[in-house]
């Protein structure tokens, strides 16, 4: 029976494999079957049977670098990260995990899916989690932030145009000898020319703030079905998901995120 209950479930996967998603990422495909679930009331496992869901955990995204989902399943599996056709042929089936299953909503249409997994032994209430300071400085680097800062603390220096003081030399020169009052004139000249220019690029960065029905709604306005199915779309909408949040589609993104989620789709799928 699949499972249709939101929750912390402990369980094994008797059957996985390696495949690549739509979009042509590597995942792992695990057949979740669970033998506990965590019941908040008694804030303990409980025993249940014969429930299952099937988990599509995409491990790298764009410009090939790894998501969330590869560290916890080297975590949760021993694997070395390596090679994939290793952690196909991985024996699996005897180690015991934690999976958290999420609603999942496109369209009015609800189903289940596991949104992360982790070691038996993790907490199972979710926690709000943040990156450390080399991840966050990773992230910023990886979307572009890292650019626009760089740029807004190097703007002050067109403030610091007052060398044209150079120029009162002039008056203390001028009265002995007129002759050298050309050398300030091409000190002067330098300074202000070439500073403007990172003015102009930094205000070229998109970021923007958006809710998540809104999101949804410009991404299948600007991506016709023609183009990109409703499932496929789909897809690409998990993974960008997980790409910004680091985990599941909820409600704990913020407008910023689901701005960031909204145009990584329009970016991987309309590049031009």
């Amino acid at each position: 029976m699949l499972i249709d209950k939101v929750g912390t479930y402990l369980g094994y996967a008797p059957a996985h494999g390696v495949d690549q998603s739509s979009g042509g990422y590597p995942q792992l495909a695990l057949q979740c079957v669970a033998t506990h679930y965590y019941d908040e009331d008694v804030e303990d496992y409980v025993e249940v049977a014969d429930l299952e869901l099937r988990a599509y955990l995409v491990l790298y995204g764009k410009d090939q670098k790894p998501l969330r989902n590869c560290d916890q399943v080297k975590k949760v599996f021993d694997w070395d990260g390596l090679s994939f056709q290793a952690l196909a042929e991985m024996n699996i089936a005897e180690t015991r995990f934690l999976f958290r299953v999420e609603e999942n909503t496109y369209n009015d249409n609800t189903t289940m899916q596991v949104s992360w997994i982790d070691v038996d032994t993790a907490s199972p209430t979710r926690q709000i989690s943040s990156l450390d300071t080399k991840g966050l400085q990773d992230l910023d680097a990886k979307f572009g932030l890292a650019k626009v800062a760089k740029k807004s603390t190097t703007r002050p220096k067109p403030g610091s145009k007052p060398t044209p003081p150079a120029t009162t030399p002039k008056a203390s020169t001028k009265t002995t000898k007129p002759k050298t009052a050309t050398k300030p004139k091409v000190d002067t000249k330098k300074p202000p020319a070439p500073t403007p220019k990172p003015v102009a690029e930094a205000t070229e960065e998109k970021t923007g703030s958006t809710t998540r029905d809104d999101a949804w709604k410009y991404i299948t306005e600007q991506i016709p079905e023609a183009a990109l199915s409703e499932e496929d779309r789909s897809v690409e909408w998990t993974k960008a998901v997980e790409a910004i949040h680091g985990g599941p589609d909820d409600d704990t993104l913020t407008g910023e995120e689901w701005f960031q989620v909204q145009e990584l789709v329009i970016n991987n799928n309309l590049p031009f």
